[in-house]
């Protein structure tokens, strides 16, 4: 028989059978998280609808009043033909005209009889209106028992619906995550849900561009092996306290034989030493050995278990395997119109999307003369990165002020032992010694700072000890300079 506790469960197979024959490529456990919680929110949402939204809660009402007023005083013309009223308001093509003639007939009766026999006619009465407000309780009960399954049904519909529309775009997301090699955790991020159509097609197109560029492909696969995990080890002293336990003997306790001894111990007397006392010629001479102390007895002893603690220094090595901050400076100068800036986005996409999925901090500096950033930490995510991206100056260049940014940041918690890579074409003057100062100064505190020139001028003009790595990208040949020393260096711990 269905329920409404029944039709609401099964919701749940229902959207798992939904997710399995339309979106059997998002499967993950961020995913059931999110689902479950959604299913969830929809039963106890669709629980307090049934229960306030009861639209025969008057005749619910009317019904139980009745039904007490039943309990108290019995039935009587009066009362059932009332109950009748109630039941035909709840289903106005009731025949009640039963109830109605077997009323009249038995009150008749009543006039009619003796007292006794008004006792049993009473009784007819009260069969009457039970059995009448039975068929009225019934009528309410199947009539709410439809009407909660409808409403069920319509909000089952309405929320697989919504599951739809949401996995949906999510889907066509996973696609182009796939084709950017973006980490597949940055999907779940909740402004995915909130692309619009124009946002998916920018991604989308950068999904082409990386599509139809090997080199690029490559280029961001190669800096995306410097963004990983790079362990380092630590040497420390530590005072630590250690107990171990010494077995001593305990002469005190007698637990076990362990040898013979010359005394007048007489409960440990050997037996050859009592075998004296079993000849009356002889038994003198055990009363000599006692008087001497010199009779043989069995040496007992037991062990005690004494717990020691001894404070200790120890050197351990620690592996430091928490993944660092990164920022990245991006040039949206003039001169890198075209596809140096979309090479530079490109890897800023790549680059600061595994940063995320990683959780690790990641702060986008926007540069030409000007600054635009981004700190994508949550609640930031995939919209904000995209708004980003969108964004360029096409101005003059001058990587001062990103430098500045940068170090300014580094200062912060979240940002201490930043890597700091600059994309950039480098068509620029030198930098001014105070900016040189600060960024060796936060090397020296654990920073490090990349560049990544875009085209063939490289970053003679502007590296003046501030870099600890430079690349070069050629567009047009899609080589990198020292190739096989960046791929060696980016790997080494």
């Amino acid at each position: 028989m269905q329920s409404p506790n029944r039709e609401i469960a099964k919701t749940k197979e229902l959207v798992d059978a939904l997710c399995s024959k339309d979106f059997p490529d998002l499967t993950s456990g961020e995913l059931e998280k999110k689902l479950s919680r959604k299913i969830s929110y929809w039963e106890k949402s669709t629980r307090n609808y049934l229960e306030n939204a009861n639209p025969f809660e008057r005749h619910r009402s009317k019904l139980v009043s009745a039904e007490w007023d039943f309990k108290a005083h019995g039935g009587c013309e009066e009362s059932i033909m009332s109950d009748l009223e109630g039941y035909k308001s709840l289903k106005p093509s009731a025949d009640v005209i039963f109830w109605e003639e077997k009323t009249l007939d038995v009150e008749k009766k009543l006039e009619e009889e003796t007292e006794k026999e008004k006792e049993s006619i009473i009784e007819d009465l009260n069969a009457i209106r039970r059995n009448e407000q039975e068929a009225w309780r019934q009528e309410y009960e199947k009539q709410l028992l439809e009407w909660q399954l409808k409403e069920i049904q319509n909000r089952r519909e309405q929320l697989l619906k919504e599951v739809k529309e949401w996995l949906e775009p999510l889907q066509q997301m996973k696609k182009v995550f796939d084709e950017l090699g973006i980490e597949p955790g940055l999907l779940w991020d909740s402004s995915v849900g909130k692309l619009c159509t124009q946002d998916i097609s920018f991604l989308k197109q950068w999904a082409e561009y990386l599509k139809n560029n090997e080199s690029v492909r490559n280029l961001c696969e190669l800096m995306g092996r410097l963004s990983k995990e790079q362990q380092s080890r630590r040497t420390e002293i530590i005072n630590s306290t250690v107990q171990y336990s010494v077995i001593k003997p305990d002469i005190h306790s007698n637990e076990e034989i362990v040898g013979i001894k010359l005394g007048r111990d007489l409960e440990n007397v050997i037996p050859q030493e009592l075998a004296l006392l079993s000849d009356p010629d002889i038994a003198l001479l055990f009363d000599l050995k006692y008087v001497e102390n010199r009779l043989m007895c069995f040496s007992k002893q037991g062990d005690e278990t004494e717990i020691i603690e001894e404070d200790i220094q120890k050197t351990v090595s620690i592996v430091d395997d928490k993944m660092g901050p990164i920022i990245i400076c991006v040039d949206t100068s003039r001169s890198m119109s075209g596809a140096p800036e979309n090479i530079a986005k490109a890897l800023t996409l790549s680059l600061s999307s595994r940063a995320v999925s990683q959780k690790r901090n990641c702060y986008l500096i926007n540069f030409s003369t000007s600054i635009e950033t981004l700190d994508l930490t949550p609640p930031k995510g995939i919209q904000d990165l995209i708004d980003f991206l969108k964004m360029s100056f096409h101005g003059g260049t001058n990587v001062a002020p990103a430098l500045y940014e940068g170090v300014r940041m580094m200062s912060e918690a979240d940002y201490k032992k930043a890597d700091l890579l600059v994309i950039s074409d480098f068509v620029l003057y030198g930098l001014s010694s105070d900016i040189v100062s600060r960024c060796k100064k936060q090397k020296q505190e654990g920073n490090r700072f990349f560049s990544l020139s875009v085209g063939s001028f490289g970053t003679q003009r502007v590296d003046e000890g501030v870099f600890d790595q430079n690349w070069t990208y050629n567009p047009l040949s899609g080589d990198i300079s020292e190739i096989n020393n960046v791929v060696e260096w980016v790997t080494r711990k």
